[in-house]
């Protein structure tokens, strides 16, 4: 499922929404605004909260950032840093609340994919 909502992103996102990152840099910070949301499209992105001893590993294939975009304070609630070098998609909050409106499946496709998220971390797994 995650799969579909990256392909959703890649169809409401231009070509100047591809976004890269070396090993070490960071996308964004805990507290800062949140007005886009990432689909990873090759390498890997630790999400780390300020009280956690441990992050959550984002794979390529998945999409995330999208609980600023969601939440009335548009901020982000733990910093992302790339593992290895990465490219991104990025779409915009206005795109991201059209591709909600147009397609109702990628709705789902969110869902099922922070479901398995939280799945995975309550494995224990990253």
């Amino acid at each position: 499922m995650t799969l579909d909502a990256l392909r959703t992103v890649e169809a409401f996102s231009d070509a100047s929404g591809v976004r890269g990152l070396q090993a070490g840099e960071t996308l964004f910070r805990e507290g800062d605004g949140g007005d886009r949301l990432y689909g990873l499209l090759e390498g890997s992105i630790e999400l780390r909260s300020a009280g956690s001893s441990t992050g959550e590993r984002i794979t390529a294939g998945h999409v995330f950032g999208a609980a600023a975009l969601a939440t009335g304070e548009h901020r982000r609630r733990v910093t992302a840093v790339a593992l290895e070098p990465c490219r991104l998609l990025e779409l915009g909050r206005e795109e991201f609340l059209f591709a909600l409106q147009e397609t109702p499946m990628f709705s789902l496709a969110l869902i099922a994919g922070l479901e398995e998220r939280l799945e995975q971390l309550k494995a224990g797994g990253h």
